[in-house]
C-alpha cells in the first residue's frame, strides 16, 4: 500500500487531471502492487524525459505542448517507449490530447500506435492503431483497430463527423480489463468530459511497448498538429482473492453451466460429488471444466419454473485460493423461439400527437400468451414494407407485455418506466390506417390493416390515444376487436389493456372505394367483412349488366366479374345481407353507378372551383366539373403548378381509383374531413382524397392532364377575389361559366357569403348562364340591378360585350346619379371578340360605393381612328 500511496502522490505532482486519478482509483483494486507509467506534459521544454526518437527535427516543445514544426509536406514520425508488458499486467490505460488547426482530409490527418518495438522492426505490426480523421468529405472520425501480427481482430468508429470541421481536437483514452476489454473514450473539446466511443469485448492482452504518432500532411499544414497530457499506466495485481460463482444458466432440462469469477484449477470441480442439488432425487452425473466455466450433466430432467439450489463444496482457483461451499440458486426458465400462437400484438399507437401523458412516439405492442418465455432475437415488424428485425437478446417472459419501438425514442421509453424493445428504424404507421406485420424467420405470425375507425370513438380519433386489443378470443383482424385506449395516460403500453373485455362495434360495414378495370369490379368496404356472407346473391345490375362471380380479395375487398358494356351507365345494388366480424349488418341497399371510362378530350373536364387561400387549420381543395356526356376514371391523371419553382410539390398525380360520372362534381383534398367539417351541404361520396401541388395564396396555376392531354388550366391570382372581402382565407374562387375560358379573369369571382364562402361538391353560388346576344351597341348590362352582399344572388355587376371586328379598345368609367366619378373599371383594355366585364360595386378607393342608380360611360376606339360612346345604367341595391 505505500507504493500505491507514493504512485498516487506522484499523479498529483505531475498535474495529471483529476479525472484520471479517480479512474485509476476504481481500476485498482486493494491487491494492485505496482504501477508502471510514462508520463509527459511537456512542461520541461524538450524531448528528453521521456526520450523520444524519431523525426525529432520536425517537432518543438513550446508552450506547454509538442508542436509539429516540419518543412514543406511530408510525414514525421514521433516514438517513445512505454513500460514493458509481463504476464502479471492486469489492465492499462493511455490518455493523449490531439490538436489539429485544420478540417482534416484524407491527405493531412495523424495517427497513433501502440506496438510492440521489437516486431515493428521486423516489419510485422502488432497493437492498436489510432486513426484522427483521414477522409474526404466532413465525417472524419476517431477510429481504432487492433492488431496482431498484422491482423484486424477489432474495431471502434467513432462518432462520425466529430473530427470534420476545423480545429479538429480530441483527448482520448483508451483502457483495457481482461473482464471489459476495450473501451474507446474522447472529449472533442480537449477537456475531460469523456463519452465513450465504443468497446470491443475481447480478454486478448496486446503486446506493445512503444507509443508512435505518425502526422500525415501538406505544406500547408505542416505547422498545425500538437499534441499534449501524455499519461499511460499499467497495472500489475497479485491474486490472493478466493474464486466465487459468478453466474449460472440451465442450458436443457438436465444440463447446467455455471460461471466463475476467475479460471478455477482443475481437481475438485470435476468430482461429481462435489455438488449438491437441493431438487430430491437429482444429482450430479458428470463435471466438465472449461476456463473459467463448468457444465454439469444432471441425473434426471429439472421441474419446470421451480427455484433450486447447487452447492459446491470446494471451490479452488489456479493459484490456490479455496472458497468452500459456495451456492448459486437457479430457475429452469425454458426459453422458445418466436411462433403463431406464443406472441400476439394487443396494442399500437399509430398517431401520438397531441400527446396525454405518454413519450411522443409510436410503438407496437406485444404480449405473451402463454408461460414459457419467448426470445425476441430476430423477430420482425413491418407496416407495408420490409420487416425491421429485432437484434436485442430480450427474453419476454410468459404472460408479460412489452412495446417495440425506434431507437431514438428509447430513452423516453425507458424515463417513462415502460417496458419496451428497440429497433433501429421502427417503420412509420399511417395515421389513417396501414398494415402491421409480425414475423420471425420469414413466417408470419400476425398480420392485419387497420384503419381510423379502429378507433371506435370519435371522442379520442384525434391523436394521443393508442389502439387497444379488447382480448383473447377476439378476431385481431376485426375492427371490432379493437378501440381507442381508456387509460388516462392515453394508451397501456407493457401492461394489460384498459379495454379487455370490451366490443365496442356497432356499425356496419358500408363502401368506401369502387373501382373498374374493364369488366371487373373491386369494392372495398370501412371495416373487415365476413367473407362467407358474399356471393351472386348478393348484388345486382341493371341495364342488361350481370354478375358471374364473386371473389373475397382481402379482409376489405370484394371483385366482381361482370358483362358491362361501354357507353352504358349502370346501377349496381348490394343488398344488406351481409355484415362486418363482430356480425354488425346494413340498414338498407347500398347503390352505386358504374361504367366503362373513356378517354378524356380537353374540355370534358373544367376546373370549377378552387381554394387556395384555406382558413386557420384548414386545407386547399380542387373540384372538377364533368360537363361531357362521357365516364373518366381519374386515376393517374396529373395535377400541375405549372408556374411552382419546386420540383418536389408542384407535380401530384391522383392515386385514387374513381369514375368521374357526367354533372359531377368531384372535390380533391388531403383532408375531406376538414371540406365536410367547414362547409355547408358537402356530398362525402364526392370527395377524394388527394395531396394537392403546392397552391400559394396570392398566385399560382393549376393544370389537370390525363395521359398528355390538358383538359384544363386555370392561373388563379388573389385579386380575382371581390375588392369587398375583407379576409379572404377560406374563400373559393368559383366559375361563372363551366364553358367560358378558365383563363378569363372575369369568368371567376369568390363564392357568396350565404354559402360560407365556398360550395364544394355541388353547383357554384355564382354559377351564371350561357351569355345574352349581342344588342345595337357593343356593351351591354346583363343583370341591371345588383347588391354586393353575398348572398349568391346578383352580387355583381355583370356587363358583355360583343365587336364587330378585332382591334377595338375601351375605357370604362362609371359616375353616380349626381355626375360624380366614382370608379375606373378599365383604364384602357384591349377587347377580345366578346366576352363579359364585372363591377363588384367597389370605389376607387376599394370601399363600397352608395346604393343608388350609376352610369357607366363606355369609351370604344379602334386603330383606324373610329371612336364612339355607349351609356348604360345600373341600380346598386341596398348598402350605403
Amino acid at each position: 500500500m505505500l507504493i500505491l500511496d507514493r504512485y498516487l502522490l506522484y499523479l498529483r505532482l505531475m498535474r495529471i487531471h483529476l479525472f484520471l486519478t479517480l479512474a485509476l482509483l476504481v481500476l485498482l483494486p486493494s491487491t494492485c502492487v505496482r504501477a508502471q507509467m510514462v508520463i509527459d506534459d511537456f512542461e520541461d521544454g524538450d524531448l528528453l524525459d521521456p526520450e523520444w526518437t524519431g523525426d525529432t527535427g520536425d517537432f518543438v516543445v513550446e508552450g506547454g505542448k509538442l508542436q509539429l514544426m516540419a518543412d514543406g509536406a511530408g510525414t514525421s514520425t514521433l516514438a517513445v517507449r512505454l513500460p514493458a508488458i509481463t504476464a502479471a499486467v492486469d489492465s492499462f490505460a493511455v490518455e493523449f490530447l490531439v490538436e489539429m488547426d485544420f478540417a482534416p482530409s484524407a491527405s493531412n490527418y495523424c495517427v497513433i500506435n501502440l506496438e510492440n518495438a521489437s516486431r515493428l522492426e521486423a516489419g510485422l505490426v502488432s497493437g492498436t492503431e489510432l486513426r484522427f480523421g483521414g477522409i474526404s468529405g466532413d465525417q472524419d472520425a476517431l477510429s481504432l483497430n487492433l492488431v496482431d501480427i498484422d491482423a484486424i481482430f477489432g474495431t471502434i468508429d467513432g462518432a462520425a463527423g466529430a473530427l470534420g470541421a476545423g480545429p479538429a481536437v480530441a483527448r482520448f483514452r483508451l483502457t483495457f480489463s481482461p473482464d471489459t476489454g476495450y473501451e474507446l473514450l474522447a472529449d472533442y473539446t480537449g477537456g475531460t468530459d469523456f463519452v465513450s466511443e465504443g468497446t470491443i469485448n475481447t480478454d486478448i492482452f496486446p503486446d506493445f511497448d512503444l507509443l508512435q504518432i505518425q502526422c500525415f500532411y501538406t505544406a500547408s499544414r505542416a505547422d498545425k498538429f500538437s499534441f499534449d497530457d501524455l499519461n499511460g499506466f499499467l497495472l500489475v495485481q497479485a491474486d490472493d482473492t478466493p474464486p466465487m460463482i459468478s453466474g449460472g444458466e440451465v442450458v436443457t432440462a438436465d444440463e447446467v453451466r455455471l460461471f466463475f469469477s476467475e479460471p478455477i484449477g482443475a481437481g475438485a470441480i470435476e468430482n461429481p460429488a462435489n455438488y449438491n442439488l437441493s431438487l430430491a432425487g437429482l444429482g450430479v452425473s458428470s463435471a466438465d471444466l472449461s476456463g473459467n466455466s463448468v457444465t454439469l450433466t444432471l441425473s434426471d430432467d429439472i421441474p419446470l419454473q421451480q427455484d433450486f439450489t447447487i452447492t459446491i463444496a470446494v471451490l479452488q482457483d489456479e493459484a490456490g485460493n479455496i472458497t468452500n461451499n459456495e451456492m448459486i440458486t437457479l430457475r429452469y426458465e425454458p426459453v422458445q423461439a418466436p411462433a403463431a400462437g406464443n406472441l400476439v400484438i394487443t396494442e399500437f399507437m399509430p398517431d401520438p400527437n397531441p400527446t396525454i401523458a405518454l413519450p411522443d412516439a409510436e410503438y407496437v405492442e406485444i404480449h405473451n400468451p402463454t408461460n414459457i418465455a419467448v426470445t425476441l432475437e430476430g423477430l420482425g415488424l413491418a407496416s407495408g414494407g420490409s420487416p425491421v428485425e429485432y437484434n436485442g437478446s430480450e427474453i419476454l417472459s410468459g404472460g408479460a407485455y412489452v412495446a417495440i419501438v425506434d431507437a431514438s425514442d428509447a430513452a423516453d421509453f425507458q424515463a417513462a418506466g415502460i417496458p419496451f424493445i428497440a429497433i433501429s428504424s421502427f417503420p412509420s404507421l399511417t395515421n389513417s390506417g396501414d398494415e402491421i406485420t409480425l414475423e420471425f424467420g420469414g413466417q408470419v405470425l400476425q398480420q392485419f390493416e387497420y384503419s381510423a375507425d379502429w378507433y371506435n370513438d370519435v371522442d379520442r380519433d384525434g391523436g394521443g390515444y393508442s389502439i387497444e386489443y379488447v382480448g383473447v378470443g377476439a378476431d385481431a383482424g376485426c375492427s371490432g376487436s379493437w378501440r381507442a385506449s381508456l387509460s388516462d395516460d392515453g394508451g397501456t403500453p407493457g401492461r394489460e389493456n384498459s379495454v379487455t373485455g370490451l366490443t365496442p362495434d356497432a356499425t356496419a360495414p358500408i363502401v368506401n372505394q369502387i373501382g373498374l378495370v374493364g369488366s371487373t369490379v373491386t369494392i372495398s368496404f370501412t371495416e373487415t367483412i365476413d367473407p362467407a356472407q358474399f356471393n351472386l346473391a348478393l348484388f345486382s345490375l341493371d341495364n342488361g349488366g350481370t354478375i358471374s362471380s364473386v371473389d373475397v380479395l382481402d379482409a376489405t375487398t370484394v371483385q366482381l366479374s361482370t358483362n358491362i358494356a361501354e357507353g352504358i351507365i349502370y346501377t349496381l345494388t348490394i343488398f344488406p345481407d351481409f355484415s362486418d366480424c363482430s356480425g354488425n349488418f346494413p340498414e338498407g341497399n347500398q347503390t352505386y353507378r358504374l361504367a366503362v371510362p373513356a378517354e378524356p378530350a380537353a374540355g370534358d373536364v373544367v376546373i370549377n372551383e378552387i381554394l387556395f387561400n384555406p382558413g386557420s387549420g384548414g386545407s386547399d381543395f380542387l373540384e372538377l366539373y364533368n360537363c361531357s356526356d362521357k365516364v373518366f376514371q381519374i386515376e393517374g391523371w396529373l395535377l400541375r403548378n405549372e408556374q411552382s419553382t419546386s420540383q418536389s410539390t408542384m407535380e401530384r398525380t391522383i392515386g385514387v381509383s374513381r369514375l368521374f360520372l357526367p354533372g359531377d362534381y368531384l372535390t380533391l383534398t388531403n383532408d375531406p374531413e376538414d371540406i365536410q367539417n367547414r362547409y355547408l351541404m358537402v356530398d362525402p361520396s364526392l370527395l377524394v382524397p388527394q395531396t394537392l401541388p403546392s397552391l400559394p395564396d396570392d398566385e399560382g396555376n393549376i393544370s389537370v392532364i390525363a395521359d398528355g392531354i390538358i383538359l384544363d388550366a386555370f392561373d388563379y391570382n388573389e385579386d380575382f377575389h371581390s375588392a369587398l372581402i375583407g379576409d379572404e382565407d377560406g374563400v373559393s374562387l368559383e366559375r361563372l361559366r363551366q364553358k367560358s375560358v378558365a383563363q378569363d379573369a372575369n369568368n371567376w369571382y369568390s363564392a357568396a357569403q350565404s354559402e360560407n364562402f365556398a360550395t364544394p361538391t355541388r353547383p357554384n353560388s355564382q354559377q351564371q348562364e350561357t351569355l345574352p346576344q349581342a344588342g345595337d351597341q357593343a356593351f351591354s348590362v346583363v343583370n341591371t340591378t345588383f347588391s354586393p352582399d353575398g348572398d349568391s344572388f346578383e352580387d355583381f355587376l355583370e356587363l358583355q360585350y360583343v365587336t364587330e371586328r378585332p382591334g377595338f379598345l375601351a375605357r370604362i368609367r362609371i359616375f353616380d346619379a349626381q355626375g360624380r366619378a366614382v370608379k375606373t373599371l378599365r383604364q384602357v383594355e384591349l377587347l377580345a371578340g366578346s366576352g363579359t366585364i364585372r363591377w363588384d360595386g367597389s370605389n376607387d378607393e376599394g370601399r363600397r360605393a352608395r346604393a343608388g342608380i350609376y352610369v357607366l360611360f363606355v369609351e370604344l376606339f379602334n386603330p383606324d381612328g373610329e371612336a364612339r360612346e355607349e351609356k348604360l345604367t345600373a341600380v346598386l341595391a341596398g348598402g350605403l
